[in-house]
């Protein structure tokens, strides 16, 4: 469904990410881990075209014009306008009818504040209407950056089952998490990265066997032990 080849990012002479390649398979969700500066941010910029790659490329093997749909890490939306007036325009260029737009609002808890101002929204608000905006797309590829920030226990379970509903349609997920225990929950594979380079990508069990340890914190404490 997607792959990187022989793909970095240098700014001036920092390489923000050292040279990788991998292939991910289609209905898989690839969270991608690692502490601040491990190069979590510059991969999702690749990924979704927001910078161009020093070298190599990324592929998408999708028949959709439109090949995955994007949530960032922050979206700011115009305060005057409602959500549904907000995923009304995103539909317009999607070519999505109102029951599409009703159906994501409804996935997203956010219907019966379809027409407040999101300029009055929390920030967990905020961060739904986000994932529907992204939800709206209905595409191959979802990637999906830190995002369970600001959401409140109860919302990161429904992004969970949210994940596992998209799974269950073959879609493709890459998630940018920092927090361990959404990895062990979500991922079919982890993509470990540490200061700019690939350690690490398999299944949370490789991770297990290649550490020598039985949680994926003790993982990270060995790579980041090892890289130093």
């Amino acid at each position: 469904m997607l792959e990187l080849k022989d793909l970095s990012k240098a700014y001036k002479k920092k390489t923000a990410l050292a040279s990788m390649g991998l292939r991910i398979e289609k209905g898989e969700c690839i969270v991608l881990c690692g502490g601040n500066g491990a190069g979590k941010s510059t991969m999702i910029k690749l990924l979704t075209g927001v910078e161009n790659p020093t070298k190599g490329s990324v592929v998408f093997h999708s028949k959709q014009k439109r090949p995955f749909a994007y949530m960032p890490d922050q979206m700011i939306f115009p305060s005057e306008l409602t959500p549904y007036e907000i995923l009304g325009y995103y539909g317009q260029f999607l070519n999505k009818n109102k029951e599409s737009i009703k159906f994501v609002l409804e996935k997203t808890g956010l219907w019966s504040e379809r027409n407040q101002k999101a300029g009055g929204f929390s920030k967990g608000m905020s961060q739904r209407l986000n994932l529907a905006q992204c939800l709206l797309a209905d595409t191959d590829i979802y990637i999906l950056d830190e995002p369970t920030d600001g959401l409140d226990p109860y919302w990161v379970i429904q992004l969970k089952k949210i994940i596992k509903e998209l799974k269950e349609k073959n879609k493709t997920i890459i998630v940018s998490s920092h927090i361990m225990r959404d990895a062990i929950e979500i991922a079919d594979k982890l993509i470990i990265l540490f200061n700019g380079k690939l350690i690490f990508y398999g299944t949370l069990n490789q991770v297990y066997k290649e550490y020598r340890c039985t949680s994926l914190e003790d993982a990270f404490l060995s790579i980041h032990k090892s890289e130093q």
